[in-house]
């Protein structure tokens, strides 16, 4: 089911599946920002990441000597989760452990989504409860998909991603959906990042610990502004598929697993630690002008 909030200048739509957001308006000009999830391409919008953030390598993990199977970015964007609260401007979601759950994934849990629009913001908020005794561990994630408007005068080239701050940075390159350690020189004392149509031919872009917490989608021709807020995360990603009409932005706590990994949870890169019965909290922002 879908379930709509809004403060009067934006309009946010998110689906109880996966508490997944599905739209993001302005309503002055009834603008949509979100991608359309065209299965040609992809047909997701905005996936929660979680318990990981990425790949397993050979799709597997080991945890006190028991092998388990999970795919990419985990299970809860598969899942039903429970709406505990809603409000005009203010949507929280609930996903617990069940048995399912636990034959891939051995902890307890609770997972709660928040959405909530304040200031001419869209905050998401993810909260993670760990209901045993026992430590837990994880990795979470968000993953919008943003509509870039092309037609026969905006191209592909003409849009951009700029931090805020001058970054010389490296990216992690993807190998058959794991990560090299072999960083690749990427920002060179810049700000900018052009878009084309051949910027992700080998996957995504993946960042760490940048300095600037903030970064916009551009067009060199209109007016149109994305920003996020993601300074709660480590990561920062950014990915789109050759020929479609949008581009991710993907702020993490986790990352995909390295080539060299030993494959056990609790040495994976990125991974997060909560002892028992502690909470779990991290959110991003995202505002969109035009």
């Amino acid at each position: 089911m879908r379930y709509e909030i809004t403060d009067g200048i934006i309009e946010a739509v998110v689906d109880s599946h996966g508490a997944e957001l599905k739209n993001l308006k302005l309503l002055k000009n009834n603008e949509e920002f979100m991608w359309d999830a065209n299965p040609k391409f992809w047909g997701r919008t905005s996936p929660v990441l979680f318990p990981i953030v990425g790949g397993l390598k050979d799709n597997k993990y080991s945890y006190q000597g028991k092998i388990y199977e999970m795919g990419q970015h985990g299970f809860a964007r598969d899942n039903e989760f429970e709406l505990v609260s809603q409000k005009k401007n203010k949507l929280v979601f609930l996903l617990r452990s069940n048995e399912k759950t636990l034959e891939n994934y051995p902890f307890k849990f609770e997972l709660y989504i928040e959405y909530s629009l304040e200031d001419e913001y869209l905050i998401v908020e993810y909260k993670v409860e760990n209901i045993s005794d026992k430590e837990i561990y994880f990795s979470i994630g968000g993953h919008p998909a943003f509509k870039i408007p092309l037609d026969q005068d905006i191209k592909i080239s003409d849009y951009y991603l700029e931090f805020e701050k001058n970054e010389i940075a490296s990216i992690f390159p993807l190998k058959e959906g794991n990560i090299s350690r072999d960083t690749i020189k990427f920002l060179k004392n810049s700000k900018e990042i052009k878009l084309s149509s051949s910027l992700f031919e080998h996957d995504a872009l993946i960042f760490k610990g940048l300095n600037s917490k903030n970064v916009s989608l551009k067009c060199r021709k209109n007016t149109r502004v994305i920003t996020m807020n993601y300074s709660n995360f480590e990561y920062i990603a950014f990915w789109s598929k050759v020929g479609s009409g949008f581009i991710c932005l993907e702020p993490w706590n986790g990352i995909a697993d390295f080539i060299d990994t030993n494959g056990k949870l609790e040495d994976k890169d990125g991974i997060l630690k909560l002892e028992g019965k502690e909470k779990y909290k991290a959110s991003f922002k995202i505002k969109i002008e035009s």
